[in-house]
């Protein structure tokens, strides 16, 4: 997870394609959406792989997508500064893309590979079992970030005495620690044996299954059990498939938004992924659907899924426009230096070379990496923590609304504050970011089943790259339209950016409206069960 966001450092070496090759904005953002999509829209391959193939070929793929793609990327960059001072057109941006787009697909293996041994492996406080280490994956830019400012900063002859990053070993080095965690990471992912049920526990199950629902509530009235909130409180955080679901009646629904009673007889294994369930034969009987009682949702009925469009949307909206921020931070921070005249704590340090323009870079891009992984956390261990508070009155997607507030005032922020205050929109951006993702993967697992959360997840991700690519390439163009020089490669001011952060605002609060709305949908799902 530490080297597998190593896409999220773009904003290091974004201003050497336009400062040293001569890109334009749009075509830096081109060479970002396109390393997106890698990582997002080839999630659903990477998720099949991890899947049906299981986390070691799946990591050794992702290191040697890694080691390829950042080497290719470098050798490029360092042809294009060849081919610049030799005064020739560098090498097409699109070259740049693919090779970063490599790189993304390695990434997004990385994750997989990760995330789909924890869903399987611990079944039980998922919040927290998959928050601490996917936090890991927002605080690889943060460790990336002090890497490159310790060793690989350096003084070039027209930078007038101010350190700059040496892009060309950087990201050689990203190329070379991303492929040689993932091939020592082989060894060590492995998928647990979960606990197997005795004859007799079967046997024990089995009856409780068979037993009279009405007979069973008399029971429960009687001793004062509260049946519907132990249910609806083992949603959350008990496992989704449980041993005495599989073994006993399986109630199947084939839509999620019109839940109805089933008759249990024969179980076939839906899916490839699906196939270690056996085939139980039960004698006919009735019984009312739970999440956790249902084979894992995936392939057509996941996409025609209501609750599946309605989180595609929201994390369209969500993440585009975190992406449009992370990607972008530089050019934010390079426009609103050049529109503005620098602070008094601030202009002696730049003359000392100790807080130059690419230091101030460098720290947003901390900033978003420490703040996302502490979003993460968050997210994880509040959610599992506020589900057993309450006891069924708190959801995990309940979060979401909270993170898409929190990305709303990040665009606001990037709109309006001066540069001595830009951490504000870096910190707010990184929580949002974060705290979203820390808790996805696990709403994907509960929501449509842990055995296909690999490949539903990497459906969804879709919705990351599509909103990535417009987002990012919406600032580019607005950015470069804003230019007052035709000529300058720097646009000054909060208005080279406005239109594009307008946009996002927008999009970030209908995700906000979106994600409410997932969540009374879940309320009313579980009263109608009840």
């Amino acid at each position: 997870m530490l080297v597998a966001g190593s896409l999220y450092v773009f904003a290091l070496y974004a201003p050497s394609f336009t400062g040293r090759l001569g890109y334009t904005q749009t075509q830096t953002s081109m060479i970002a959406v396109i390393g997106d999509i890698g990582l997002y829209g080839i999630g659903p391959v990477s998720g099949m792989m991890a899947d049906r193939l299981g986390p070691r070929p799946t990591s050794l793929v992702a290191g040697s997508l890694l080691g390829i793609g950042y080497g290719l990327l470098s050798t490029g960059y360092s042809i294009g500064l060849d081919q610049v001072r030799a005064n020739e057109p560098p090498i097409h941006f699109l070259w740049m893309a693919f090779f970063l787009f490599l790189a993304g697909m390695g990434s997004s293996a990385s994750y997989m590979a990760a995330f789909t041994t924890l869903a399987r492996n611990f079944t039980e406080s998922r919040g927290i079992a998959l928050g601490i280490p996917v936090s890991f994956f927002g605080l690889s830019a943060a460790f990336l970030t002090s890497i490159s400012q310790s060793f690989f900063m350096t003084q070039f002859p027209d930078t007038h005495g101010q350190l700059e990053l040496d892009t060309v070993r950087f990201l050689l080095f990203l190329g070379a620690s991303g492929g040689l965690a993932n091939l020592i990471s082989v060894v060590g992912l492995n998928l647990l044996q979960q606990p197997q049920q005795s004859p007799h526990e079967q046997h024990d199950s089995t009856k409780k299954s068979l037993v009279d629902p009405d007979l069973e509530a008399e029971e429960n009235s009687a001793s004062g059990l509260d049946r519907p909130a132990s249910r609806s409180n083992a949603n959350e955080y008990t496992p989704l498939l449980r041993e005495d679901t599989l073994t006993g009646s399986i109630a199947e629904s084939t839509t999620r938004s019109e839940p109805s009673i089933r008759t249990a007889t024969t179980l076939e294994p839906s899916s490839p992924s699906s196939a270690s369930f056996p085939a139980e034969t039960a004698t006919t009987t009735t019984a009312l659907p739970s999440r956790q009682e249902r084979v894992s949702v995936s392939g057509k009925a996941f996409f025609k899924d209501r609750d599946a469009q309605y989180f595609f949307v929201v994390m369209f909206c969500l993440t585009g426009s975190g992406l449009m921020i992370i990607n972008s931070i530089s050019a934010i921070v390079d426009s609103i230096a050049a529109g503005e005249q620098l602070p008094e704590w601030m202009a002696p340090r730049v003359k000392d070379d100790r807080d130059s323009l690419a230091a101030i870079r460098a720290h947003q891009v901390l900033l978003i990496s420490i703040s996302s992984y502490m979003g993460r956390l968050v997210s994880g261990f509040g959610s599992d923590y506020m589900i057993r508070r309450h006891d069924g009155r708190f959801h995990r997607i309940d979060v979401v609304p909270m993170a898409a507030m929190v990305m709303a005032c990040a665009q606001l922020a990037a709109l309006v504050v001066p540069l001595r205050w830009i951490e504000v929109c870096s910190v707010l951006t990184g929580f949002a970011y974060g705290g979203f993702f820390g808790i996805a993967g696990t709403i994907v697992a509960e929501f449509w089943g842990e055995e296909t959360c690999g490949q539903n997840w990497g459906w969804l991700s879709w919705s990351s790259a599509f909103g990535g690519m417009l987002f990012n390439l919406l600032f580019g163009i607005v950015m470069d339209s804003s230019r007052q020089d035709g000529d300058s490669k720097t646009c000054r001011g909060h208005g080279c950016y406005g239109w594009a952060l307008g946009v996002s605002l927008v999009a970030c609060l209908l995700s906000w409206v979106l994600s409410i709305h997932l969540g009374r949908r879940q309320r009313r799902r579980e009263a109608s069960m009840f």
